[in-house]
């Protein structure tokens, strides 16, 4: 179910909020030092004297110590003190949370190096390898390989080129 306006009473609901205007939000209304109403959501500054507070949200209290004075040194000192705990502690919290995110960087980028290693010494193996093959096929000699029943049988010519390329095209791949 919705609810719905005449439009006569959107309009004055809508002249109602232009009118009122930064009041309509504002908590906290007061006469500064030169007379002017100032609105906010924050409570004034502790320059302006009590009298001059002309609404506060509710809950709020009137201060009763006057401004300047011990009490309200020591009140200002106290709020001034928290605020600076906490912005200490957020202020820890920020370094604790940069700390653990270089720290997880670091390992990340330890871990990458160790791969990048082994996979550049499984490379040397293979290069070593396909050298030797690319000498045996380039020395003359008879090569046997096993065919499928076990059997021992030697390379023709033809089996021999097939052979030398494609050890040649793992010498050029893993051989940089």
């Amino acid at each position: 179910m919705s609810l719905r306006l005449s439009p006569c009473l959107q309009l004055l609901s809508l002249s109602a909020l232009l009118l009122l205007g930064p009041a309509a939000e504002a908590q906290w209304k007061w006469k500064d030092a030169s007379g002017k109403i100032q609105y906010s959501d924050l409570p004034p500054p502790s320059s302006v004297p009590d009298k001059d507070v002309l609404l506060r949200p509710p809950g709020a209290r009137a201060t009763v110590v006057p401004y300047g004075s011990a009490q309200a040194a020591a009140a200002s000192a106290a709020a001034a003190a928290s605020a600076n705990a906490a912005t200490e502690a957020a202020a820890k919290k920020e370094a604790e949370q940069q700390s653990k995110a270089k720290k997880e960087a670091e390992q990340a980028q330890a871990k990458k190096a160790a791969e990048e290693q082994k996979l550049a010494a499984a490379r040397a193996g293979n290069c070593a390898r396909a050298r030797q093959s690319l000498a045996l096929m380039d020395s003359g000699m008879r090569v046997a390989t096993m065919n499928e029943a076990g059997e021992r049988s030697f390379m023709d010519d033809k089996q021999r080129a097939a052979e030398r390329e494609r050890v040649q095209g793992i010498v050029k791949s893993e051989c940089r």
